[in-house]
């Protein structure tokens, strides 16, 4: 088995952190984005067999195998996250952004819709993240909240329409 790089830890970790975003945009995690919780530890597992990621997973596995999540355990993981990934060395890391977009991504559609309180709220993180609009496909994005967000609600048709571009990028 390949070892596991930093690399690919810090982008599975930022995947994760995003995926808690997403999945808390609405405030409500139900069954589907539990269910995407425990997908990425399965997915993941072969990355935590190894250090420094052992320790990270042992931390977020229990939790997530508890059979619910709620919103003080999903900060404990927030925290044990940011610790994890500052010690890494990856604050500030722009590139890994993109991995973090992705779990926001999956996040959303876990639930099953796409609503516009979500949306929203990934406007609003993207507003913040203004230097990212540059990259692809972040700025395919932009254009599409803005578009979608004019009159200030999500329709069937544009969530169908967000829901089949974040599938397309989930990565």
């Amino acid at each position: 088995m390949k070892n596991p790089t930093i690399t690919e830890g810090k982008n599975a970790a930022y995947q994760l952190s995003g995926l808690i975003y997403g999945v808390t945009l609405d405030g409500v995690v139900d069954r589907n984005e539990f269910q995407a919780l425990k997908d990425w530890c399965r997915e993941y597992a072969r990355i935590c067999e190894q250090e420094p990621f052992h320790h990270l997973y042992e931390q977020i596995k229990p939790i997530i195998d508890e059979g619910k999540v709620n919103s003080e355990e999903l900060e404990q993981v927030k925290t044990i996250l940011r610790t994890f990934l500052a010690e890494l060395g990856a604050d500030g890391d722009p590139a890994t952004n993109i991995h973090f977009l992705g779990g926001v991504f999956h996040g959303i559609v876990a639930s099953g819709d796409v609503n516009t309180y979500e949306i929203y709220k990934l406007n609003k993180w993207l507003e913040k993240h203004s230097q990212l609009q540059t990259q692809s496909p972040i700025d395919e994005l932009a254009e599409l909240l803005k578009t979608v967000l004019e009159d200030k609600k999500v329709d069937e048709d544009e969530a169908k329409q967000l829901k089949d571009f974040f599938l397309k990028h989930m990565g």
